[in-house]
């Protein structure tokens, strides 16, 4: 499977990793599994890299809906890792779309700028 995560509840973390071709199945079943485990906290952070992904298979209808059904509370800041033009701008048209559900979100090219956006939250 082509997605999955880790939570490191000592830095309030989710690392997501998202990578080859992604489908629609696939990326509800990751925010399924994340969503019902017992160690997730929707106060954590979160930073998802796709900067293996090699394919989109999701459309913007699944990007919509994941948007407006957020189990991360507002304002908790969460990063896209995103290298390839395509995933880029979908993780932006997924950001922009989140707004309204009070989300914070921003989508990076590289994994250094993110985890400093990150980090610079606990400031």
């Amino acid at each position: 499977m082509p997605a999955t995560y880790t939570i490191d509840s000592d830095r309030k973390l989710v690392l997501s990793r998202i990578w080859g071709a992604a489908t629609e199945d696939e990326i509800r079943d990751h925010g399924q599994r994340l969503r019902i485990d017992p160690a997730f906290r929707p106060d954590f952070s979160q930073l998802i890299d796709m900067r293996e992904l090699t394919e989109i298979l999701v459309g913007s209808k699944l990007v919509r809906d994941a948007a407006l059904n957020q189990f991360f509370l507002p304002g908790v800041r969460r990063a896209f890792v995103a290298t390839s033009d395509i995933a880029f701008g979908m993780a932006q048209m997924y950001a922009i779309q989140s707004e309204s559900a009070g989300q914070t979100i921003e989508v990076f090219r590289d994994m250094k700028t993110a985890e400093a956006w990150l980090n610079s939250s606990s400031a």
